[in-house]
């Protein structure tokens, strides 16, 4: 049923979106979050609103710049069903983090990226995507990889000049050049230390998730496997600037893994910074699933085994 209602391009399923996200984050209240973190207020309820209003409002965003740049067939709202989804199925995702606020960053600066195509001036944007992401790294090292996707972006939607690459670095830099300076005068210097930002946030083994969780992440897979194969299909039939963008969203998926190695193998880390790019990757399935009741199969079995791991 929810596939069939997101599929629908009505704004009032933006109300839905919140109160998705409202639902799956009820156990929160009832759990034991660490208030311990860097961007905690140490307030449990006050640290959920807050993840809730972060996520509903990302889930958003994405869906319009989805719908923007037709990145998946026909206007709905499946990117944000997805990223809820993605966002919210595990405990642990329950408290306050980092990547939650970095992803923020990331979706502005991914919408920057897509703005590139075709673009007469790319000067202000590549500084902006690169600024984005240079804020986003400050909060979550690992986002900083997301670099590498706006060189790549500029290589393969447009034809570059020097200028491009020089501005995009320098929109980078700023972030982390204010952080040193910042350091050097009202800090320490020798305190700045890389390894510091390249920690695990969440520190669970395999071992560690129930029957459900492990069923829920099996399901989750086979479902990624089917909607790559629906990307690719999408790349060959879809015209040229929806083709790179959605090459794009692949290479975004790519680079995302990447962070596996800048975050001491922590795969739940990575697993919230790849659901951007995966929202939208799945979304374009289940667009594309011509049997509607084998669609909402698939996600009600998801879903089930996903609240089923809540309680277990």
């Amino acid at each position: 049923m929810l596939i069939g209602v997101f599929k629908s391009n009505q704004k009032i399923i933006n109300g839905l979106v919140v109160l998705l996200a409202i639902v799956l984050w009820l156990p929160a209240f009832f759990s034991d979050p660490d208030l311990t973190g860097l961007f905690s207020t140490s307030i449990k309820w006050l640290d959920i609103l807050l993840l809730i209003s972060l996520i509903s409002g990302q889930a958003i965003y994405l869906n319009f710049v989805v719908a923007e740049y037709r990145l998946v067939k026909g206007n709905s709202h499946l990117t944000s069903l997805f990223f809820i989804l993605l966002n919210s199925c595990f405990l642990s995702f329950h408290e306050m983090n980092e990547i939650v606020i970095a992803n923020t960053l990331v979706i502005t600066a991914f919408h920057q990226f897509l703005r590139i195509y075709n673009s007469k001036n790319n000067y202000s944007i590549a500084f902006n995507a690169g600024f984005l992401i240079g804020l986003a790294g400050l909060i979550y090292f690992p986002a900083l990889i997301y670099f590498v996707l706006l060189w790549l972006v500029l290589i393969y939607t447009t034809t570059p000049v020097w200028r491009d690459f020089i501005i995009s670095l320098i929109g980078v830099s700023v972030p982390i050049i204010y952080l040193v300076v910042y350091q050097f005068v009202f800090g320490n210097l020798a305190l700045l230390n890389l390894s510091d930002y390249l920690f695990q946030t969440f520190v669970i083994e395999w071992k560690n998730f129930t029957l459900y969780n492990q069923i829920f992440l099996s399901l989750l897979l086979v479902v990624l496997l089917f909607s790559f194969l629906s990307l690719f299909t999408a790349i060959g039939k879809s015209v040229v600037k929806t083709s790179k963008m959605l090459v794009a969203v692949f290479l975004m998926f790519v680079l995302g893994l990447g962070t596996l190695f800048l975050n001491q193998y922590d795969f739940l880390a990575t697993f919230l910074v790849v659901s951007i790019p995966s929202a939208i990757i799945i979304a374009n399935f289940f667009q594309n699933i011509e049997r509607v009741w084998l669609a909402e199969i698939l996600f009600s079995c998801l879903l089930i085994s996903m609240v089923a791991g809540y309680f277990s």
